[in-house]
């Protein structure tokens, strides 16, 4: 597979990171988003005419929307190579896994790239890492020396469901580390909750009939403690600013969104850190639940 331009769809922080960093390596990116200031392409039928690869850098909840437009500008016979970063889930948990398989052409190949990989740090020429899960193997490696000449480097997984559901759960718990921090419970508690969250992701993993195990890679843990447990998690100050009490009714993020279809997967009162962040979110809750919870 010859890779000489990249097409991103979704030229937000981290589409154009990603982006940059590729440009830097010699490829010729196109960008496709809604704001014209960040288009690069006059519509994107130009990017998915012209790019054998497409990043898809948009929100959870505009993937099927992404999948039928570019359905409907393939060539079918030249398929891209559809990967996308969106890490969420669609109403009754269905993951983006299932999302890109329903509305892209069939035979389309895909993948998800999850993991850390924080948009600063990659424009200021740090190392990223994820977990590269994909429908068809052949592609792995000319994508994982691609993205290793942009200092972005991979594991290939052929687990795509148990990566999609890692990355979810990811998330959802970052909220919960940020609620602990915003209730300024401390360090010692930051580790408890590790170690209670870890046991549910694997436990939801499991109800979703996906590996456990994966809940311990790059997709899980790897990407909740690089992206999950500081300020430059978006779902960790959406839990910080609901621990402070200052939260915006009016946000939405993957975490929210996947913590109110949890329970189409899972039973909550098997996981009571994420039923106390459902009580606290959507149920009139209180932090302090979450901080009797690690007191126990």
């Amino acid at each position: 597979m010859s890779i000489d331009t990249i097409g991103i769809i979704g030229a937000g922080e981290l589409g154009q990171a990603l982006g940059h960093v590729l440009e830097k390596t010699g490829l010729r990116v196109l960008y496709y988003d809604k704001q014209d200031d960040r288009t690069t392409t006059a519509s994107i039928g130009d990017v998915v005419g012209s790019c054998p690869v497409l990043f898809l850098c948009v929100p959870s909840w505009a993937n099927a929307e992404v999948a039928k437009s570019i359905t409907k500008h393939a060539n079918p016979q030249h398929l891209p190579l559809v990967i996308t970063l969106s890490k969420g889930v669609e109403s009754k948990f269905v993951t983006m896994d299932q999302v890109l398989q329903k509305n892209l052409p069939p035979g389309t190949p895909f993948g998800l790239l999850y993991g850390p990989m924080i948009a600063s740090e990659l424009i200021a020429h740090q190392m990223g890492a994820g977990v590269l899960a994909l429908t068809d193997r052949q592609y792995g490696e000319p994508v994982k020396t691609m993205l290793a000449k942009a200092r972005i480097y991979i594991e290939l997984s052929d687990d795509i469901h148990g990566t999609a559901v890692s990355g979810v759960l990811k998330n959802v718990y970052a909220m919960a580390f940020g609620m602990a921090d915003g209730m300024k419970l401390g360090a010692n508690a930051r580790g408890k909750l590790a170690t209670l969250v870890l046991r549910e992701m694997k436990h939801i993993l499991a109800s979703a009939h996906a590996n456990a195990e994966t809940a311990e890679g790059l997709a899980g843990l790897g990407d909740l403690l690089a992206t999950g447990t500081s300020e430059t998690s978006f779902n960790y100050r959406v839990g910080k600013s609901i621990a402070e009490g200052i939260a915006d009714e009016k946000v939405k993020s993957e975490g929210l969104v996947t913590l109110k279809e949890l329970e189409h997967v899972v039973n909550l009162s098997e996981c009571p850190v994420a039923q106390s962040l459902n009580k606290l979110v959507y149920h009139y809750g209180e932090p302090k639940e979450l901080q009797a919870l690690l007191e126990a």
